[in-house]
Formats: C-alpha cells, structure tokens, sequence
C-alpha cells in the first residue's frame, strides 16, 4: 500500500510516453499532463508544472490530499504496462510506444525546488 504523500515527504511518479504530437508527461500523483516536441521537453516541462505545483501547496499551506490526486486511470494502466514490461525484462512483447516511454519518480519535500535539479 502506497504511503500518502504530505507537504513534507512523499513521491511523484512521472510517466512520459509518446503521443501524437511528441511525448506526454504525466504526473500520476498530482494529475498534472504536460506535452512537448520531444521526450527531454516533456520531461522539463513536467518537472517544472510539478515544483510550482509543490511549491504553491506548501507557500499557501494548502491540503495534503492536493498531493494525492491520482490521475485519470488510462494514465495508470500505461504506468501498469510498463512496469510489467520491466519486470518480465522485456520477455513478452510489447508495443513500440511503450517501448519508447520512461518513469521517473520526483521527491517531495519542503524544499523540491533543489531535489528536482
């Protein structure tokens, strides 16, 4: 069972995966969406959307459950996928598009601003 995330502590998990335009950034924990041209502009946007996110909730001393807003469950069954894909090391197949997505996990603390450099 996944621990809650708090102003002080916690994780987001981050998948990016290609989509029409380019690649999709999505912030699992926070149900942010960002896109860009290519995967490294969707992963600095994304990252950006979630220290101001972060960084609004702490200055405002807003609710801890604004950290724990899963996003829309499509996002979560692509997440689901690829860590399966991991786990089996790629035995089954799988498509291109999952294939070419990745997952990163950002810290959550007071200071985020300098975890996510």
């Amino acid at each position: 069972m996944n621990k809650l995330n708090t102003r002080n502590i916690g994780l987001a998990r981050i998948i990016i995966f290609p989509c029409k335009k380019g690649f999709r950034a999505v912030c699992l924990d926070f149900d942010l969406i960002e896109d860009g041209e290519t995967r490294k502009e969707a992963e600095n946007n994304i990252k950006e959307s979630v220290i101001g996110y972060i960084k609004t909730v702490n200055k405002c001393n807003l609710d801890n459950q604004l950290l724990n807003r899963p996003a829309n469950k499509r996002y979560w069954k692509i997440y689901e996928s690829y860590l399966d894909m991991m786990k089996d090391n790629m035995k089954k197949p799988a498509s291109d598009n999952l294939k070419r997505s990745s997952l990163f996990t950002f810290p959550i603390s007071n200071n985020s601003e300098c975890l996510a450099h």
